[in-house]
């Protein structure tokens, strides 16, 4: 079967998940390059469906598992166990209401239809650096505690999603595309690989962030597991930071707040967890890697669209994976340089 706006309501039906006698309403929902993703509501209640692609929706083939799904449900319950503990600080993650091994279908609780993402304020120019503060904290709390937990670590061991939605398409593709940086990056592919120490998100970025301020303060909503893996949390943080820095150029008139915000998100996470000098330098590897996929890899961001603009991300991204910047202190102070001179 494949899950599509028609047959939604009826599978849901027979699954139990909606009331027989309910009437639904259906909303195909954005779900990137990876998934099906179909929103349902009836009555006070609602849900969101989600079916993985076996070849990702891009211009280049892109083959993935379709068990990735019941990854990501198990992600999510212990993304769900963390929110719940560190429900100070507004977190929220899906519950997992229904999971069918068989189509390999997963249905999760619906944030509220208020709820948008971190992505479209961003790009909109609304940079609220205290949202970055909490998502660096709350990055910092799972990865504190999932590390070193073995029934995690037993439960996340399948490696597979991170190969083929991650380093294929980012690292070895940007190797391939940048015979230069070869060396450096076939290095970094095999620190990450031999990194194993938490459970790690794999694509904890502002599309995957929901922020629902209906109720009079800012609620955010982690989302997608479906790259969670035990590997290198140093990933992660650079996953995220990336996206703010590559803002910083698309929207260099808001590009101080990008860096800022960036900045913001690291100072939470350091000050809960630390961050040695060594895994600073990781984490600036990995952030210069991951600019240069974002323009040259197989899945490039895909609101910049000028050369121009994908060039000068190449540049920064290149100076940061070569080494050039030792600090993200350094990193940060060259990208203000730069945006003076626009």
């Amino acid at each position: 079967m494949r899950l599509d706006a028609d047959n939604a309501v009826a599978y849901l039906r027979e699954s139990g998940v909606i009331p027989a006698d309910a009437s639904a309403a259906v909303e195909p929902l954005g779900g990137g390059v990876s998934n099906a993703v179909i929103r349902v509501s009836w009555a006070d209640d609602a849900v969101v469906a989600k079916q993985p692609f076996p070849d990702l929706d891009v211009a280049e083939q892109w083959p993935a598992d379709v068990a990735r799904v019941h990854n990501e449900a198990a992600a999510a319950r212990v993304y769900g166990d963390v929110a719940t503990a560190v429900d100070d600080r507004g977190i929220h993650v899906p519950g997992v209401r229904f999971e069918d091994s068989a189509e390999h279908v997963i249905v999760l609780d619906a944030a509220p239809p208020s709820a948008e993402t971190w992505k479209a304020d961003l790009l909109a120019g609304e940079v609220d650096p205290e949202i970055a503060t909490r998502l660096g904290a709350f990055l910092a709390a799972v990865h504190e505690t999932a590390g070193g937990d073995p029934e995690v670590e037993a439960a996340f061991d399948r490696y597979e999603p991170f190969e083929q939605l991650r380093l294929d398409p980012y690292h070895r593709t940007v190797a391939e595309r940048h015979p230069d940086l070869a060396d450096r990056i076939e290095r970094e592919v095999e620190r990450i690989r031999t990194t194993r120490s938490t459970l790690v998100h794999g694509d904890y970025s502002p599309k995957n962030v929901l922020v629902d301020e209906s109720t009079g303060d800012t609620r955010l909503w982690v989302l997608d597991f479906e790259v969670a893996h035990w590997g290198d949390p140093i990933f992660d943080l650079a996953f995220v930071c990336s996206h703010l820095c590559i803002k910083s150029v698309y929207r260099a008139e808001h590009g101080e707040q990008y860096v800022a915000a960036a900045e913001s998100l690291l100072a939470a996470y350091r000050d809960a967890v630390g961050l040695p000098a060594e895994r600073e330098r990781h984490f600036l590897t990995e952030l210069g890697l991951l600019l240069v996929a974002r323009v040259d890899g197989k899945s490039p961001v895909e609101y910049v669209e000028r050369e121009s603009t994908a060039e000068l991300i190449r540049t920064l991204g290149r100076r940061s994976l070569t080494g050039d910047v030792e600090t993200f202190d350094e990193f940060a102070s060259i990208r203000r340089a730069e945006l003076e001179t626009v």
